[in-house]
């Protein structure tokens, strides 16, 4: 969450808020090297909280009272932080898509976003809703269970062209 935003003798800052944890690929990975799967009651408050930060991403309105239509595009374990008191944040929206955005900083038939978490849409350049967010948090929940993604393969290009064009890796 930014907090403030401002210039200091020519230079500009920003103020974030700071989230005491790590991100959950960070988690993941230290529970891996301990040989412990995330706890299943674990799993499901973060993805539930998850669920709900992209909810309320996904309901931001314009003034005028007509819908952004915010998709994060990027929904995966590294932008997702667990704060040490159990606060779940989604962070980089970066790459975020809106209605309204002033700069449209992709072009058409451009995907953006981890491979793993992609839906097939998404993976094909084709337009994307808030329902690729929804499909990412499916992938980060079945990797989650399984200790693999659900469109794994050799490379990005591969992950890609399995779900672009529904083919098995």
């Amino acid at each position: 969450k930014t907090l403030n935003l401002g210039e200091e003798h020519g230079t500009l800052y920003l103020v974030m808020e700071y989230v005491d944890g790590d991100s959950l690929s960070r988690l993941r990975k230290q529970l891996a090297r301990a040989g412990k799967p995330t706890p299943l009651a674990l799993t499901l408050r973060i993805l539930s909280d998850i669920c709900a930060g992209l909810g309320a991403a996904h309901d931001l309105r314009a003034p005028s009272g007509e819908p952004l239509h915010v998709v994060h595009r990027d929904v995966s374990p590294p932008n997702v932080l667990v704060a040490k008191n159990g606060a779940v944040k989604i962070i980089d929206f970066g790459v975020a898509k809106a209605r309204d955005r002033l700069v449209e900083e992709t072009g058409a038939g451009v995907a953006k976003g981890r491979s793993r978490y992609m839906s097939p849409e998404q993976a094909a350049g084709q337009d994307i809703d808030q329902r690729t967010d929804v499909f990412a948090v499916g992938c980060i929940f079945y990797e989650m269970l399984e200790g693999h993604s659900p469109y794994d393969g050799p490379n990005d290009m591969a992950r890609m062209h399995a779900l672009a064009t529904g083919a098995q890796i």
